[in-house]
């Protein structure tokens, strides 16, 4: 679709407007040859990821594609309307897609990313609810526990990666706690030093107000 010319049509089974389209929509397919354009029909319901990729919000809704650029096609939905907006070349009248709502950007792959879930999701209720006989509300919560161990598991890869990518700085913790201990030891020196010099000024100070002590402890020395 990223290449050549296209037109195609989004549409649901279950949609009125979408039948009463198909019929003319076919016409136009098989007369599609002589103006060099190919056209498709998406299937909303089975295509979740397509609609999610071109944001369908309505249906009908129809798209002009040349070389990747997008247009929405908003006329008449007869044979005339739609074989003179290709032969005439209409569809440069109208604005492309911004960048941000382009259907091949990166962004709009990822919305049609969770459109895919989405679908996924809901198909996974009906076959519970209808198949397994398990009733709404013991549905909701399968799927909530799901979703409470699957957020956990994702929390502990993420974890693990950053621990990996960017590791704890154990080495650097040590080293500071040895710097930090090698400061601590001289002090306790010095203070171990001003004890035992303030000591022996008290001692001296006691020989010196008690002088036969003092005489006693020179003759023992």
């Amino acid at each position: 679709m990223l290449t050549n010319e296209w037109m195609v049509a989004f549409k649901a089974n279950w949609c009125g407007a979408c039948r009463n389209l198909m019929p003319t929509w076919e016409e136009f397919a098989k007369t599609s040859g002589d103006f060099s354009v190919k056209v498709a029909v998406v299937e909303v319901t089975k295509n979740p990821g397509l609609s999610g990729r071109f944001m369908i919000t309505a249906l009908p809704t129809i798209y002009h594609v040349k070389d990747g650029v997008f247009r929405q096609y908003t006329g008449n939905r007869d044979r005339e309307s739609l074989w003179k907006f290709v032969d005439e070349k209409k569809w440069k009248s109208i604005e492309p897609l911004s960048k941000w709502t382009n259907p091949a950007s990166v962004q709009m792959a990822t919305i049609s990313l969770f459109f895919k879930v989405s679908m996924a999701i809901r198909e996974i209720h009906t076959r519970l609810v209808e198949d397994y006989g398990i009733p709404y509300w013991g549905s909701y919560i399968l799927f909530a526990l799901s979703t409470i161990l699957i957020g956990v598991f994702l929390s502990l890869i993420i974890v693990f990666v950053l621990d990996f990518v960017f590791p704890p700085k154990v080495d650097n913790m040590q080293r500071y706690q040895k710097l930090k201990t090698n400061e601590e030891e001289p002090e306790d020196s010095n203070r171990r030093t001003l004890r035992s010099s303030s000591k022996k000024e008290e001692t001296d100070d006691e020989l010196a107000k008690d002088p036969p002590v003092a005489e006693e402890a020179k003759k023992e020395l």
